[in-house]
């Protein structure tokens, strides 16, 4: 193999997506549709079909994850890669219709859930050999995915700030700096990773069937479930006796309050509102989201927010709204345009309307050259 430019997805890709365990099935290869609870069908919007190696490096580099590729030969590929969903997470199938190899950037501040595969496909984590699903990876780990021509998978995409910001505010003992580290093999064998797995499936299928497209408020709450199933049902680093009580361990009426602020965000609520929804005077609120979170619930409050608004906005930038960035901040609650503008571009590194024209294209640079 000699390194050239970036290859993606198979445009041979089955209409449907299982589990591998051992051998392909011969329904997976012949590109039968799965059960509800495995199957992913590939619809969604084709980022990039063709031939040019260089082309689907670019592609799945700015999409999904920075990387380096090698393929075989000339270079030539059968490529295929589709955003199925994304929004604060995002969903991906992808292929390449030839043999490649994928050396993921280790600085890169993503998670990739590796869920589903059909045909031969390997993967190494810290030159550990693993089958190449259920895998997770991410920051700070060499990974190298091996594809078949025959292969495609169906990957989950999470940044690392929608996993720090459920982690770091109960996280103790631990480098700031720090990634979150996954043990990176799923096993279903576990009750609880196998409830997770259904649940991502799931989640699948919802974006299959479309309702989540019509429902954003479905889309971010499951979303969200997905995130903190994750954390709670997959050893990690922090959680080894280094959280002090994340979300599930919080107390009850403060997930309440956590609760009210996801589901209300959108509506002029109060700090008394918040109070009275969880069954707290506000000042035992304020004194639990110190305590628990190190932030108040207005600013709490505004981050759930412009984490909304930032879903709105990539709606935009995938054609799936014709919204403005006025009226986003208006229905999120940001009153004051250049206010909105301040908060958003600290919270994600650029402008409202940088976001509409690019989604989420530029929080990462351009692969690097392979070679």
């Amino acid at each position: 193999m000699r390194p050239t430019a970036p290859a993606s997805p198979n445009p041979a890709a089955p209409t449907a997506l299982r589990p591998r365990v051992g051998a392909p099935s011969a329904d997976a290869a012949a590109g039968q549709p799965g059960t509800p609870q495995s199957g992913m069908a590939p619809r969604g919007r084709v980022l990039y079909q063709g031939n040019e190696a260089r082309l689907m490096h670019q592609a799945v580099g700015q999409h999904v994850v920075p990387h380096r590729l090698r393929v075989p030969g000339t270079g030539s590929v059968r490529a295929r890669l589709r955003v199925l969903h994304r929004g604060e997470i995002a969903l991906y199938q992808m292929g390449y219709g030839t043999h490649a190899e994928l050396r993921i950037d280790p600085y890169a501040p993503v998670y990739l859930v590796h869920l589903l595969h059909c045909g031969p496909g390997r993967l190494s984590v810290d030159g550990r050999e693993l089958p190449l699903t259920p895998v997770i990876t991410g920051p700070g780990q060499e990974v190298v995915v091996r594809y078949a021509p025959d292969t495609t998978t169906l990957v989950l995409r999470v940044p690392r700030r929608v996993i720090d910001g459920v982690v770091r505010p109960f996280a103790v003992d631990s480098p700031e700096e720090a990634p979150v580290r996954f043990e990176p093999f799923l096993d279903a064998a576990n009750g609880d990773v196998r409830q997770w797995l259904s649940l991502a499936h799931s989640f699948g299928s919802m974006v299959d069937s479309g309702l989540l497209t019509r429902s954003p408020d479905a889309a971010a709450h499951f979303e969200q479930m997905l995130v903190h199933g994750l954390l709670a049902c997959q050893p990690h680093t922090h959680n080894a006796g280094s959280l002090r009580g994340g979300p599930v361990g919080a107390p009850i009426a403060l997930r309440r309050a956590l609760a009210f602020c996801e589901e209300h965000a959108s509506e002029p609520i109060s700090v008394a509102d918040i109070a009275a929804a969880s069954h707290m005077s506000v000042r035992t609120l304020q004194e639990k989201f110190r305590t628990h979170l190190g932030v108040t619930p207005l600013a709490h409050l505004r981050h759930v927010r412009l984490a909304g608004a930032h879903a709105d906005l990539l709606a935009v930038a995938e054609g799936r709204s014709d919204d403005t960035v006025t009226g986003i901040a208006l229905r999120w609650g940001f009153s004051h345009l250049g206010r909105f503008g301040a908060l958003y571009r600290a919270a994600y590194g650029r402008l409202p309307s940088q976001t509409t024209r690019l989604g989420d294209a530029e929080l990462y640079s351009l692969p690097r050259t392979a070679g």
